[in-house]
């Protein structure tokens, strides 16, 4: 009977129950538990291999906080650096229900697009079944670039680096929680824009697939 309750709870509160073509509000994320850092860093690893079972809303809520969550929020100041404080990294998250933007500053994820566009964050199999994926995209705009022409590689290579902090960030938070990952740079990003109808500014710079191990 415990089970059998257990399994309900679960079935509740994960993702796909709380979708509803609306914006999702994610609970408060735990900032006390988990690994001990340096367990977390002898855990980190890669996988390629994922089961279809859904994260939980909690689970979530964490792994977006440790992502690029606010850790000073009276600051606006997040858990991953940022040159120059631009803060111009944008993390996406694409559920089989839809596509959504981390907003940090009320902790949930803003409804982009309705629908399961997890093929267009990557190429490879397990990227379209897998039941959370992260795309790391850098918006210009908020470096002081107005057109699309302007971007420089200097640009590019500032947000590849500010992408790495965040993409670190969300290894340790999976292996905190128990799950696997892989980080990817194999996405076809003209397409990925299109299907969420990002302007040109918007640059597209990694992909990161999430789950439980199969």
């Amino acid at each position: 009977m415990k089970n059998q309750l257990l399994l309900i709870f679960l079935a509740f509160f994960s993702i796909p129950a709380m979708l509803n073509g609306q914006n999702i509000n994610l609970p408060e994320p735990d900032k006390t538990g988990g690994l001990p850092l340096m367990e977390a860093l002898s855990e980190r690893s890669s996988s390629r291999e994922f089961s279809s079972e859904d994260l939980t809303k909690q689970q979530l809520s964490n792994l977006c906080w440790a992502a690029w969550g606010y850790n000073r929020k009276e600051l606006k100041k997040r858990t991953a650096p940022s040159s120059m404080n631009k803060q111009e990294m944008e993390l996406y998250v694409v559920l089989k229900d839809g596509a959504y933007l981390y907003n940090a500053a009320s902790h949930q994820l803003d409804l982009i697009k309705e629908g399961d566009l997890r093929s267009y964050c990557g190429s490879q199999d397990f990227v379209s079944t897998a039941p959370v994926n992260f795309v790391y995209v850098a918006n210009m705009k908020k470096t002081g670039v107005h057109n699309p022409g302007e971007i420089t590689p200097q640009h590019i290579a500032t947000s590849h680096a500010n992408t790495g902090f965040i993409a670190q960030n969300t290894y340790l938070a999976c292996a905190s929680e128990g799950l696997v990952c892989v980080v990817r740079a194999w996405i076809d990003k003209e397409a990925f824009a299109e299907a969420l109808g990002l302007s040109p500014l918007h640059k597209v710079i990694l992909a990161h697939t999430i789950g439980h191990a199969k």
